[in-house]
């Protein structure tokens, strides 16, 4: 298999994690016996240091009916207002991947034109029944077109937590290009490689995601298409991501020291070997959570766990952990409450249900909101982190 980014043939299986449902299709009961599986390799570049799965899932497929809502998480609530107050200058911004608004509603607050890019249908009614208009549709070159022909073209173009999940990230690039201003800015957020391998957060790899980008990929791709890196900063969520900002050649560009910094760091630390190593740690710990579950049951200690984002899917179905270790998870989003996780099919319940069951203890799967968890279930449990297996106070 090529890697879709620098075409480079010969791609290294670092990671395989076996058949996995789709992370962020949670099935209601009658559904278990249609659910799919697919295998979950991971390779790697060795030429771009480029991250990508062996298995490309159709992108319709995934999104147009979808069951992630970023609003109900309050410290990406918070992330959202910081990224609204650092465009407040723009003059028109265009945020593909929208989901409920939750970056359009700031920049409406503050006052900046701007619309969103939703491809699931359900989402993107949500967010224009708030008032914040999103069109519902994929992201190509029709659509761009069709923006710019109705809005005009934007000088900042936002693609959060989106860029990863692309099938094509050329046509994607491409499709930017042409609604952006010739000194216009387009800002990524990635969850980054870097981070995923220095913590050991295999559950970060789900169908829904096909490239886990290094500062040195990205640089490869965006070359390619005549366009330069001038600002990365490390940022918060999901695990530790990479918000990048890029801009054609050849205008005024000025590059920040961080992209230099960073790219000369991943020379060390994305190698095969420290792959190599990253598979080891991932079996042991995977092996310790499960272990530990079942150490509880055998004591009479009552396991739920807070949250049902995808990446349980992962740790859950690798792990084969299931209903006998875990009653239930609480989840905020609605749109998940009531069915049940991917594969194990553990029930996801209301912060009411927790209230009235009681368990002893909560494996906080949603582990980097710990501080907000605690705040809303008023620290009465005990709290396990799942990745290495922990319990905190």
């Amino acid at each position: 298999m090529k890697c879709q980014l620098c075409r480079h043939e010969n791609l290294v299986e670092v990671l395989n994690l076996g058949k996995q449902p789709l992370a962020n299709k949670y099935p209601t009961r009658d559904q278990f016996a249609g659910e799919e599986f697919f295998d979950l390799a991971v390779l790697f570049c060795p030429h771009c240091r480029n991250v990508q799965l062996g298995t490309m899932i159709s992108r319709a497929r995934m999104f147009e009916d979808y069951y992630y809502l970023s609003s109900v998480n309050e410290g990406l609530v918070r992330h959202f207002q910081r990224l609204a107050d650092k465009l407040a200058g723009a003059k028109f911004v265009v945020d593909i991947g929208s989901n409920d608004g939750i970056l359009l509603k700031p920049l409406k607050q503050l006052g900046v034109s701007a619309i969103g890019i939703e491809p699931s249908i359900n989402v993107s009614k949500i967010a224009n029944d708030q008032g914040l208009e999103t069109i519902c549709s994929f992201f190509d070159a029709k659509c761009a077109a069709d923006v710019a022909s109705k809005f005009g073209k934007a000088d900042v173009i936002v693609a959060s937590s989106v860029f990863t999940h692309l099938e094509d990230p050329h046509q994607f690039i491409e499709a930017v290009k042409d609604l952006l201003t010739d000194q216009g800015r387009f800002i990524i957020e990635v969850e980054y490689i870097g981070n995923i391998l220095r913590h050991t957060q295999f559950e970060r790899f789900y169908l829904d995601r096909i490239f886990y980008y290094s500062l040195t990929s990205l640089k490869h791709l965006f070359e390619a298409h005549d366009m330069v890196i001038t600002d990365v900063d490390q940022i918060e969520p999901h695990g530790g991501s990479l918000q990048v900002t890029i801009e054609r050649k050849g205008g005024h560009n000025q590059t920040a020291q961080s992209v230099a910094a960073l790219l000369e760091e991943e020379k060390q630390a994305l190698t095969a070997q420290r792959f190599a190593d990253f598979k080891k740690d991932v079996d042991a710990q995977i092996a310790a959570l499960a272990q530990m579950l079942k150490d509880y049951k055998a004591s009479g200690v009552r396991v739920a766990g807070y949250g049902a984002p995808a990446r349980l899917s992962t740790i859950c179905n690798y792990g084969q952990i299931g209903p006998s270790l875990i009653e239930f998870t609480v989840d905020d989003s609605p749109l998940k409450q009531n069915r049940f996780t991917p594969g194990t099919h553990i029930p996801i319940a209301t912060r009411e249900h927790l209230e009235k069951s009681r368990p002893d203890l909560l494996v906080v799967f949603a582990y980097e909101y710990l501080d907000d968890i605690r705040k809303k279930t008023a620290g009465a449990f005990r709290y396990l982190l799942p990745i290495p297996p922990r319990e905190v106070q």
